[in-house]
């Protein structure tokens, strides 16, 4: 894409008199032998360079206000490359106040293309003036040039002999506010403008007196820079990220969820009450082929005792502590055997059997296994565990276990499993029973 203006030329003598346009394009010139800016340097054989030199400046300074209301600041948006160029001249190079003239139209041209701005014929003579206002702001002003009359007469013989293509089309005229005798230009040139308007007559011809640059907003604007985040991609990009972090912390929340473990009744048909939901003693009944389920005993301090060589049937209900979250991580569950005596025992869950009854409605799993007891005298604290971390080792978590039971006695051995256990896994249940091999103390 380029855009052009129709920048006219007449000396203030009335010579030298010529249209020529002013090219604002995209593509980069061959670099210059002088090393002179790239955007600019295509004006030096014509003797443009230094007035390229304030339409450069007058550009950078339109363009930087705008940018600064970008959203978030300048880095948020990017103008398109602009670099001038003119058509050929009649002339080899511009007098000093011929050139002054062509600022107006460069720097329309070039804030056209810089925007990405659509226009139709675009007239414009005026110098540019780099100036600030009260407040030490830099402004950019439109200033007085000579020839004025001459300059309108080009336009208009323009007008007239390409009546026919123009016809249609929305054509504006840039003029200067002010004469260079101080005096509105609409006032001094009032019947040469009035020449001007009879030679555009049916065409869609308006004309405009600029004092400063920014003048041209309503006439050729907007000119806006398109911030590469806007308000509403921010927001459309926060609540997408807002729905990923709340997917992924339900996610999180539902594979990190809790399981809940608790003892069940070994017995479905007896009386539900704390006694009866702790795991059973039993013995095998070989003539019956089937456990016996035997009374629970206790010590004199209320404290479960199994006489060695029994087997100790225990049966866990398992909930999910969050809905739905065995659906995206099922549970594994382990059983872990700690007492005062020998080294500590983790099994896996192919101990337990469903029981294949039917279970309540939010019941993840019912199951039932039967341990045996070694005939030996010892104290033990009995866990079911259950976690969703399909990557746990039963020998590596073995190995910790014993690992930190080492030089441990007693009472301690038993509490410290317990805070092991807790710390990995995100459901635990236990069971502390004393083996006696006194079988008359549970008869």
């Amino acid at each position: 894409m380029t855009s052009r203006v129709f920048v006219p030329l007449v000396g203030a003598d009335g010579s030298g008199q010529q249209l020529f346009e002013a090219i604002a394009g995209d593509t980069p010139p061959e670099e210059h032998p002088a090393k002179l800016v790239a955007q600019i340097s295509e004006l030096y054989d014509f003797g443009l360079y230094r007035i390229g030199q304030t339409v450069r400046e007058a550009v950078f300074r339109f363009a930087g206000t705008r940018l600064d209301r970008v959203w978030l600041g300048r880095r948020n948006a990017r103008l398109k490359p602009w670099y001038l160029r003119i058509s050929e001249l009649q002339v080899g190079r511009l007098s000093d106040e011929n050139a002054k003239s062509a600022g107006l139209g460069l720097a329309v041209s070039a804030l056209l293309e810089t925007f990405g701005r659509p226009h139709g014929p675009v007239f414009a003579t005026g110098e540019i003036a780099l100036t600030q206002s009260p407040d030490g702001v830099g402004t950019v002003s439109v200033a007085a040039v000579d020839g004025i009359r001459g300059k309108l007469g080009l336009i208009g013989d323009y007008l007239l002999q390409h009546r026919a293509q123009l016809a249609g089309m929305k054509i504006l005229v840039l003029l200067p506010l002010l004469a260079v005798d101080g005096r509105p230009l609409a006032e001094a040139e009032a019947r040469t403008l009035l020449r001007l308007k009879e030679a555009a007559a049916g065409l869609d011809l308006a004309i405009h007196h600029l004092g400063t640059l920014d003048e041209i907003e309503p006439l050729l604007g907007p000119f806006s820079a398109e911030p590469f985040l806007s308000r509403r991609k921010a927001g459309w990009l926060a609540a997408a990220a807002f729905a990923v972090l709340a997917t992924a912390t339900a996610w999180y929340l539902e594979i990190t969820a809790p399981v809940e473990l608790t003892w069940v009744p070994v017995d479905k048909t007896a009386a539900a009450s704390h006694e009866n939901a702790a795991p059973r003693r039993a013995h095998y009944s070989a003539g019956a082929d089937k456990f016996e389920l035997l009374p629970t005993c206790y010590d004199s301090q209320r404290q479960p005792v199994v006489v060695g060589g029994e087997t100790l049937v225990l049966r866990v209900e398992a909930r999910d502590g969050r809905p739905f979250a065995s659906l995206l991580a099922p549970p594994r569950f382990f059983i872990a055997s700690v007492s005062r005596a020998a080294d500590p025992v983790v099994l896996d869950a192919s101990q337990f059997k469903t029981s294949g009854d039917t279970v309540a409605p939010g019941v993840l799993t019912e199951a039932i296994a039967a341990l045996p007891i070694e005939a030996t005298e010892d104290e033990i604290r009995l866990f079911v565990v259950a976690t969703r971390n399909q990557t746990v080792s039963l020998s590596d978590l073995t190995g910790e276990l014993r690992d930190r039971l080492k030089g441990l006695t007693g009472a301690a051995v038993l509490t410290t499993s317990s805070q092991f256990l807790k710390d990995r896994f995100d459901g635990q249940i236990d069971y502390q029973f004393k083996v006696t091999l006194d079988a008359k103390s549970c008869s």
